[in-house]
């Protein structure tokens, strides 16, 4: 499994694709905070706490580059017809699974730290320290985002199981994606939809399904600093979608018909 690893990391570090996608990010968050720091010299300063708080609206951003590096390290391999080189040459369906599972999770964890390292660097920088009546103090904010990710790592690591699956089991770039935007962003909505409208048990039991969801769950890190009972469902959640997500997976890609 190790060597796997090893190999799919060394075709990765050979793609310019990963190198352009991080380039775009750290631009993006470059100009965010040049942003805040041409509005600090014309208007009312928005201190380094005030800033980085922005970090905990952005969980969303978090289950998009799940997708991005699913495509990354699956690399179109039905299209290409690479997949089934590597079953032919011998090698175990679960190993081939479990090892693009790990490199596309250890790929999201490296752009997180690049990307939380650069803005939050950026920002002590550039921003000034003090903090106005109005805003976070820095070890505030630090609290705030520390907590923010603490509880969003288990749940983008959730969705990085289900763009996984999606990859695996549904034969076409664009359609796998399709599949997990509807899982990550719709499923929620539909079901609290559909809650609404049913009454009784049956719709009580699908709004309390809503809360338990990865991306409605993580909505609420902010609210919930310090609130380990939260800190542990997310865990769990996210514990839950990785083991279901993966065992579906493994499950349709053992019995699926590779072309």
């Amino acid at each position: 499994m190790f060597n796997y690893i090893r190999a799919e990391f060394y075709k990765l570090v050979r793609r310019k694709y990963i190198y352009i996608a991080l380039a775009v990010f750290l631009a993006l968050e470059g100009l965010l905070v040049a942003m805040y720091a041409f509005h600090n010299a014309h208007s009312y300063a928005t201190p380094f706490g005030g800033a980085i708080t922005l970090v905990v609206e952005m969980g969303t951003v978090g289950f998009c580059i799940c997708l991005l590096t699913a495509d990354i390290v699956f690399a179109g391999q039905y299209k290409n017809s690479t997949l089934k080189n590597e079953v032919s040459f011998g090698l175990s369906r679960t190993r081939i699974y479990l090892g693009k599972l790990i490199a596309q999770t250890l790929l999201s964890i490296l752009y997180l730290v690049a990307m939380m390292g650069f803005f939050l660097g950026a920002c002590a920088i550039i921003l000034p320290l003090d903090s106005g009546a109005a805003f976070y103090s820095a070890s505030e904010a630090l609290s705030i985002v520390g907590w923010f990710l603490a509880a969003g790592l288990p749940l983008w690591i959730g969705g990085q199981a289900a763009a996984c699956m999606c990859q695996f089991l549904i034969q076409g770039d664009m359609a796998a994606s399709f599949v997990y935007v509807g899982i990550v962003f719709v499923l929620d909505g539909v079901l609290e939809l559909i809650g609404l409208l049913v009454r009784g048990r049956v719709g009580d039991i699908l709004l309390k399904i809503c809360a338990y969801l990865p991306r409605p769950l993580l909505d609420s890190a902010k609210s919930t600093v310090g609130d380990w009972n939260y800190m542990g469902r997310a865990w769990i959640v996210g514990l839950f979608w990785l083991t279901v997500c993966t065992a579906i997976g493994l499950y349709g890609f053992n019995r699926k018909e590779i072309k």
